[in-house]
């Protein structure tokens, strides 16, 4: 008998093989989310990264599967299909049986956000106080 671990991880690869089989696309939106294409229905549904555990990606995605199996690292097969996403990009990679972060992505992701720091600084003189002086 299967383990919760492996079955989670059978159920990851077995969704990732539909959603290719099945030819649904993975569109990136500005915010960091990937769009997926539906089937079943018109739209599509939005999956997200939901964290990071020990560099094993955790992904969220508003079709009915995800909601339901928040437990699992990959909820359902649009949350596979963006996962392959990340690793045409260079920034995730399949290894025992889940999605982990690239060194890579985890370097650029740590200098994103600290340029965000910069940009968000306030000035150390107000322009209007700086005039007056």
């Amino acid at each position: 008998m299967l383990g919760t671990t492996q079955r989670h991880r059978l159920y990851g690869l077995a969704a990732e093989i539909r959603a290719v089989e099945e030819g649904h696309n993975a569109r990136v939106l500005p915010d960091g989310s990937i769009l997926v294409k539906a089937e079943s229905n018109p739209g599509s549904y939005r999956v997200s990264i939901q964290g990071i555990d020990d560099g094993v990606l955790w992904f969220g995605c508003n079709c009915p599967s995800g909601e339901y199996r928040t437990s699992m690292t990959v909820p359902c097969k649009h949350a596979a299909l963006a996962a392959r996403r990340l690793e045409r990009e260079g920034l995730a990679r399949w290894d025992d049986g889940s999605w982990r972060l690239r060194v890579r992505a985890q370097v650029l992701g740590a200098r994103l956000l600290l340029a965000r720091t910069v940009q968000r600084r306030p000035a150390l003189v107000a322009p209007a106080m700086a005039d007056a002086a």
